[in-house]
C-alpha cells in the first residue's frame, strides 16, 4: 500500500513538473502585421498640397507589384484628384517619416491631410474604384474603372 501511494505522489509529482515546465514557455507572436500604414499625412510634404484629393502611392525601384500598380493608375483622369508616387530610396525621407515599410502602399488623403483609404500591396480587382465612389470622388454613373491586376 505504501509502495502504491509512493507511486501516485511520484507519478503526480512528475506530471505537475511537466506541466510546470510547459507552461512557463513564451506564448507564441500575435498574428498581426508589425506594420501600420499612416492615419494621417502633412499635404505640404507632396505635391498640389491644395488639390481636394491625393493619392499617394509608396514604391520601391526594385518592386515588381509598384510597377503593375503604377502602369494602372495614370488612367485616372479625375480632376480633383493628385496622383503622386513617392519611390524609395529616391524619397527615402518620406518613407521614413511615415514609417512606409512595405511596397506598394497606397493612401487616398482627403483635404486636410486625413488618410480615408488604404491598401498595402497590389488592391485586388475593383477597390480603389469602390473607394472613389464610396468617398464622393467619382460619382457612380460616370463609370470610371480602375483595374488593378
Amino acid at each position: 500500500m505504501a509502495a502504491t501511494i509512493l507511486l501516485v505522489l511520484v507519478l503526480g509529482g512528475v506530471a505537475f513538473g511537466i506541466s510546470f515546465w510547459a507552461n512557463r514557455r513564451k506564448p507564441d507572436s500575435p498574428t498581426v502585421p508589425k506594420f501600420v500604414l499612416p492615419l494621417q499625412l502633412d499635404r505640404h510634404d507632396f505635391e498640389r498640397p491644395d488639390s481636394k484629393w491625393l493619392l499617394v502611392l509608396f514604391t520601391s525601384e526594385t518592386c515588381d507589384s509598384c510597377v503593375t500598380v503604377l502602369a494602372q493608375l495614370p488612367d485616372l483622369a479625375i480632376t480633383n484628384l493628385h496622383i503622386q508616387s513617392i519611390e524609395f530610396p529616391a524619397q527615402e525621407t518620406l518613407h521614413k517619416k511615415y514609417s512606409v515599410g512595405s511596397v506598394p502602399s497606397l493612401l487616398l488623403t482627403g483635404p486636410q491631410g486625413v488618410v480615408e483609404w488604404s491598401f498595402a500591396g497590389v488592391p485586388p480587382l475593383g477597390a480603389l474604384s469602390e473607394a472613389l465612389e464610396q468617398l464622393g470622388i467619382v460619382p457612380p454613373e460616370m463609370g470610371q474603372q480602375v483595374n488593378i491586376s
